[in-house]
């Protein structure tokens, strides 16, 4: 490919270099800093004005894109008149990318005492009386952020930790050490999943006594974790939703109602490695025993239904 190709397709929505430029983000990279790098990296020695001018970024930003791509040792320059600047190989800045994020976190480990401790040196405004809100909401946008939020919720754990759900629902997170967290709790742990042995399963590694078979499915509309009885992240469902949502509350009318839903069906689900339900029950449950906890589940879900759309639909109403 001649350079005059390699510059028209830069340029190009759907071009691979586009893609690898989504792709280099993810590396603390912008868009117009990763398309600056791999231009460097496939063309090779460019002045400034070079790389605006193929790019059609500003010049003004560019020499902004290359003194930060500078400083982030992936791209160096080349002395001479005019200054020429050319990048590192894409293995050794794959490296430097990732060790410049390990740095940062460290930096930011370390610095977290200092925060708190120049934080609680700042005296409270004394004419401030209100107390804090109860029923508090938290829209968690993105895996990372509801990851971290789960991560927070089990270590911090010290009853019982309740989780539904079915394995789509968290499939996402497969890579990541979700099902391993919920191994080492020391907590009560409840699941209930439609759990199969065909494949690979988000909750394989748990052991099958705390897991339990969620053959309705209609529970697929609901997803959630509860902790101790006092918080709750619950799972969107909508389908429109591009990235992954979640919300989370302490309020103590949707625990309890969450956590009454969760008894319910936990009582009448079997265990994964048995298929004898009614054993399991411990004794005969009469007709009319179940009718009432159909009935009672029925007006639980009608309860979320109704309230959980709210939230969907205004997840910014009850922060």
């Amino acid at each position: 490919m001649t350079i005059d190709a390699l510059e028209e397709r830069m340029t190009e929505l759907d071009s691979p270099i586009n893609e690898l430029s989504r792709l280099l983000v993810k590396y603390d990279l912008t868009p117009n800093q990763a398309k600056v790098y791999l231009y460097l990296s496939k063309i090779g020695i460019k002045t400034a004005s070079d790389v605006s001018k193929s790019l059609r970024i500003p010049r003004t930003e560019t020499y902004h894109l290359l003194s930060t791509l500078q400083q982030k040792g992936i791209i160096f320059s080349v002395f001479g008149k005019p200054t020429k600047f050319n990048a590192v190989g894409i293995d050794e800045s794959l490296v430097i990318l990732v060790n410049n994020e390990k740095n940062r976190i460290n930096e930011l480990e370390t610095g977290k005492e200092s925060i708190i401790k120049l934080w609680k040196s700042i005296p409270k405004y004394a004419g401030n009386k209100e107390k804090a809100e109860d029923n508090k909401f938290q829209t968690l946008q993105g895996r990372n952020s509801i990851l971290v939020k789960l991560e927070q919720m089990i270590k911090e754990s010290s009853e019982n930790i309740l989780v539904l759900g079915t394995d789509s629902d968290f499939k996402k997170f497969h890579h990541t050490d979700f099902s391993n967290l919920l191994k080492k709790t020391k907590s009560e742990l409840k699941i209930l999943t439609d759990y199969s042995n065909k494949g690979i399963h988000v909750f394989e590694d748990i052991p099958s006594k705390k897991i339990k078979k969620l053959d309705d499915k209609n529970r697929e509309e609901f997803c959630f974790i509860i902790k101790d009885d006092n918080e709750v992240i619950f799972f969107m469902t909508n389908s429109e939703l591009k990235d992954m949502r979640a919300m989370w509350t302490d309020s103590k009318t949707f625990v309890t109602t969450l956590r009454s839903l969760f008894s319910l069906i936990w009582k009448k689900a079997h265990y994964i490695d048995e298929s004898n339900v009614e054993s399991l029950l411990g004794s005969e449950i009469t007709y009319e025993h179940r009718l009432r906890e159909i009935e009672q589940e029925k007006i639980i879900l009608n309860y979320l239904q109704k309230n959980f759309k709210l939230l969907e639909h205004n997840p910014g109403a009850k922060k």
